[in-house]
């Protein structure tokens, strides 16, 4: 079985150390990187299932900017820890590409936690692009969605979505009809250890219409039910 690798960046090594500690401790493999040119060549040369950027660099580094660095060169899920708790913050670390964004202090299971639920993600993602199944296809409208190949088509041109955009997107598109409720979707596409964080929707929702809407403002696909989630029609 192969073993998940884990890259650590930051300039905290009190805590990089604790950190490493834990999740070596529990079989993963970790690498640490104490800037963004480091974590941008390790991501570059290695094979890397989970980033794990915390925040709060003491030295002259924009973490966010880290974040943004490693989203276009890797799909694999950034998690993203800092002292900061403003719901803007949380918003540009999702709009840069994090997948999840866990407020410190928090306790060392919690965190552990997070890190399982994304890595069974990234590892279901992975398998289900690499099978060659009967192809199961989707339409809406102008909006093709193939489930095996993870592609997204809206008038016959490809849309680039990132693994995250699509589980939201192909588990919304599979209820078609159907109103689900925030946490539902939450528990479904991030994992069952979530369900408040509903600042996570708004960010890639948002980002999924700006990318088949023809109206982001007027939706077609994916219309809000005010109070109790999304549907998609």
């Amino acid at each position: 079985m192969e073993v998940s690798r884990v890259l650590l960046i930051g300039d905290q090594l009190e805590i990089l150390r604790t950190l490493r500690r834990n999740l070596s401790g529990r079989g993963y493999e970790v690498t640490l990187a104490l800037d963004d040119r480091d974590a941008v060549d390790v991501a570059a040369r290695e094979r890397i299932d989970l980033y794990v950027i915390l925040l709060d660099f003491t030295i002259d580094v924009d973490g966010l900017t880290v974040c943004k660095r490693i989203r276009a060169q890797s799909q694999a899920p950034i998690i993203v820890l800092s002292t900061i708790g403003a719901e803007q913050t949380k918003i540009r670390a999702l709009d840069l590409g994090a997948d999840d964004y866990l407020e410190m202090p928090f306790s060392m299971e919690e965190f552990l936690a997070r890190v399982r639920s994304a890595l069974r993600r990234w590892v279901a993602h992975k398998h289900s692009s690499d099978s060659t199944p009967d192809r199961r296809l989707i339409t809406s409208g102008k909006l093709l969605i193939d489930c095996d190949s993870h592609q997204v088509l809206c008038d016959g041109d490809e849309i680039h979505l990132t693994p995250t955009e699509f589980r939201l997107l192909e588990y919304l598109a599979h209820n078609q009809g159907k109103v689900i409720s925030h946490r539902k979707i939450l528990q479904e596409v991030w994992g069952a250890e979530y369900g408040d964080e509903r600042e996570y929707l708004r960010v890639y929702i948002s980002q999924l219409r700006h990318k088949i809407e023809s109206e982001p403002m007027n939706p077609e696909h994916i219309l809000t039910e005010p109070g109790v989630g999304y549907r998609f029609s």
